[in-house]
């Protein structure tokens, strides 16, 4: 699953969606960025098997949990 349609999925702000991944907004923003533009950036097969994983996990859950913990 592209990151994109977990991000639209469940309804995922970019900074939500790069803490769930343990990525930059920045990342997750080049994810979105238009294929062939300088900006752009292929998701890795571990980030979209991540999506995979998450996704299942929100669908048995019915709602998407992220936990947030301060050093």
């Amino acid at each position: 699953m592209h990151p994109l349609e977990l991000r639209k999925k469940w309804n995922l702000t970019n900074y939500q969606l790069a803490t769930a991944l343990g990525k930059t907004e920045q990342t997750v923003k080049q994810y979105a960025a238009r294929p062939g533009t300088k900006a752009y950036r292929k998701p890795p097969l571990c980030v979209l098997i991540l999506c995979l994983e998450l996704d299942s996990k929100w669908q048995q859950q019915g709602y998407p949990s992220l936990v947030f913990v301060a050093a």
